[in-house]
């Protein structure tokens, strides 16, 4: 019997001379040596395919002593750690009889087509395992004499290739998109505060005032992440509902004249405005005294950040 076989462009030659089952003699390349020496790791398709193939081979040599057969899995397991292309066998070049060749001939489609599809790359470990499953069973095909091999690796095949088929759709999912999480505002330290003072029921910036917003601009050139809160006052003279608007007017007139001296939304992250009428009062007083203290606007600048919701970590 003699079986030249080809792979990849490597030849090797398996010959036997029988006079007599024990008088036989093979001679084989040194593939299972190596083989049997390797170590195949990594992730990838050759990596696994390499590591189905050895556990075959050593299955054909140490178990079923089927010494061709071994040394030329031996020879697909050296090729897939080199990480050349070897494909799953085609079992027109093996000699199986006509009632099982259409079987293995779909199976062999089925496989092909998932490759296709990217199973090497989308579920590396599945696919190497149904390839080499489809090559033990063609190899037992052949040999034809144990049924129970046959099934068995048939059944692992077809096990094997349900589980491709189910690693594909996984990978072929794709998530919805989440909505990006909205950033969220943290105020940090104190920078600076000033506090203007205002004449009785008037909104007009003093100018003693007005030299302090100058100094206030001074100070925030150059500050980076700072947010601004301009925040009016009005003592406890009055309605309440008319010193809400007073107090208002007050945090108006102290923003427009901030922005006149060179402050402005885009130097700064932000610049804000509140009206407190005569709620959080500097010096408590009886409803209706009036008090100069309470007839203010304090300017407050803060450092801030923005972090992400859910997250646990922001940058300064």
């Amino acid at each position: 019997m003699l079986r030249k076989i080809l792979l990849g462009g490597v030849a090797s030659s398996f010959v036997v001379f029988a006079s007599g089952a024990a008088n036989a003699v093979i001679f084989y390349g040194d593939e299972m040596d190596r083989a049997r020496e390797m170590q195949p790791a990594g992730a990838s398709f050759d990596d696994y395919l390499a590591r189905e193939y050895r556990d075959f081979f050593l299955f054909e040599a140490d178990q079923m002593y089927d010494w061709i057969d071994a040394d030329y899995f031996a020879e697909k397991a050296l090729m897939a750690n080199e990480h050349k292309n070897i494909a799953p066998e085609n079992p027109g070049e093996w000699g199986i009889d006509e009632a099982h060749m259409p079987a293995l001939v779909a199976a062999r489609q089925n496989l092909m087509g998932a490759f296709d599809k990217g199973a090497k790359e989308k579920a590396p470990e599945a696919a190497a395992i149904a390839q080499a499953k489809y090559d033990c069973w063609v190899e037992q095909q052949e040999e034809g004499h144990q049924p129970a091999h046959i099934a068995a690796c048939r059944d692992e095949f077809e096990i094997a290739m349900d589980n491709l088929n189910g690693a594909m759709q996984t990978a072929e999912v794709v998530p919805e998109p989440q909505p990006a999480p909205e950033p969220r505002m943290v105020i940090g330290e104190e920078v600076a505060r000033m506090v203007l003072y205002f004449d009785f029921d008037k909104s007009d910036l003093r100018p003693v005032s007005q030299e302090k917003v100058d100094t206030f601009v001074e100070q925030m050139k150059g500050l980076n992440d700072i947010v601004v809160f301009v925040e009016g006052h009005a003592d406890r003279a009055g309605p309440s509902g008319y010193n809400i608007d007073l107090s208002e007017r007050r945090a108006e007139q102290v923003r427009q004249s901030l922005i006149r001296e060179g402050i402005t939304v885009g130097d700064l992250d932000e610049l804000k405005t509140a009206a407190k009428g005569e709620e959080d009062p500097a010096v408590s007083t009886p409803d209706g005294v009036p008090e100069q203290a309470n007839r203010r606007v304090e300017i407050v600048a803060r450092g801030m950040y923005a972090e992400q919701i859910g997250t646990t970590s922001a940058q300064q």
